[in-house]
């Protein structure tokens, strides 16, 4: 099983946990470069979607004088401050910051952290980052949704599917499980749940890192 697939001329590889690469229009971007292999790509841009430890990382081998590093306001590195419903403009591309949170309970209060949504030329990516399955995923328009399963911190596959229901993107891949030990999913399972919440309307492609 691959650790990366393209959609619409947009690359997403999943290095682990919530560490995401984006690879489109000649640009580089990585979210939560938590978990990196050796001799990864140069960064036009590091997203970081909130401060926890295992998102919120340095990431020299990826850094360059160019490299913009743009977070949410909870994320300690030097970053650019991206404030939810605010915009980003890196190269040919939009970047759009969007809430991510929990409902019931206390790991990311509202506020703490983002999402981000890509507009790259051919498709739009939603990475969710660390949040429930929230009311404004309602109005969230994407092309490939890449949302965590894993629970305890996050919603579980259950609520992820649910939140797929209503945002039906034409692919989604599953993350931010099966790593740390709090965050136990199935993706198969998961993939089930989309067919069946969605009437096989979502594409869920599992990834390997």
């Amino acid at each position: 099983m691959p650790n990366n697939t393209v959609f619409s001329g947009v690359k997403v590889t999943l290095f682990g946990h919530s560490s995401v690469m984006l690879e489109a229009d000649g640009l580089t971007f990585y979210i939560d470069p938590y978990i990196l292999p050796k001799g990864a790509k140069a960064a036009d841009a590091i997203f970081y979607t909130h401060g926890h430890s295992d998102h919120c990382v340095s990431a020299p081998s990826i850094t360059t004088s160019r490299t913009v590093l743009i977070g949410s306001s909870s994320c300690k590195l030097p970053v650019r401050i991206i404030e939810i419903g605010s915009s980003e403009r890196i190269g040919s591309t939009t970047v759009d910051a969007v809430d991510a949170y929990n409902i019931g309970k206390p790991h990311h209060p509202k506020g703490a952290g983002a999402g981000y949504i890509f507009h790259f030329k051919t498709a739009k990516v939603y990475v969710a980052g660390d949040t429930d399955f929230i009311p404004e995923m309602k109005r969230f328009k994407c092309d490939i949704a890449i949302l965590p399963i894993g629970g305890t911190f996050t919603m579980d596959a259950s609520e992820a599917a649910d939140a797929l229901a209503e945002i039906l993107p034409k692919v989604a891949i599953p993350c931010h499980y099966n790593y740390l030990s709090e965050t136990s999913a199935n993706p198969l399972e998961f993939r089930a749940l989309v067919e069946q919440k969605t009437g096989g309307k979502v594409d869920v492609r599992i990834l390997a890192p």
